[in-house]
């Protein structure tokens, strides 16, 4: 009888799934090397279980420079992927763990997707406005 390998839960997993599901769209998808987060079919947050590590998918100038920054926070990936990123969120914060994923959606979402949010948060923004000038 062949034995199945259990995986281990990731890192910070609770956390990170809360920050992506409350992102607009996003389903969340298992997979045999860990949890996967989608827009539609484009993923753009993943554990991936061989190397035991989170990665983003992330603009490539933005790659370029978390890779000369380096620390304890990101990895570069082996095969050198101009979109995807290890992260270590071990060593983050929930507020950077929010700024990265939501930067990684920003970057794979659709333009409608997107386009569509940054009005509701200008209405929003107004809202506030006009309330702080009527007070």
């Amino acid at each position: 009888m062949k034995r199945s390998l259990r995986m281990k839960r990731p890192p910070k997993y609770e956390l990170v799934k809360k920050i992506a599901l409350a992102l607009p769209d996003v389903r969340e998808e298992g997979h045999r090397h860990g949890p996967w987060f989608n827009i539609g079919k484009r993923v753009f947050l993943l554990y991936w279980g061989r190397s035991e590590s989170w990665m983003i998918r992330l603009p490539p100038d933005h790659i370029l420079m978390l890779v000369a920054v380096g620390e304890d926070i990101f990895r570069p990936m082996k095969n050198g992927s101009p979109f995807w990123i290890y992260i270590n969120v071990d060593n983050m914060d929930a507020a950077m763990i929010r700024d990265y994923v939501g930067a990684a959606w920003k970057h794979t979402a659709p333009r409608k997707l997107r386009d569509g949010l940054r009005e509701r948060d200008e209405d929003e923004d107004d809202s506030e406005l006009q309330g702080e000038a009527l007070a």
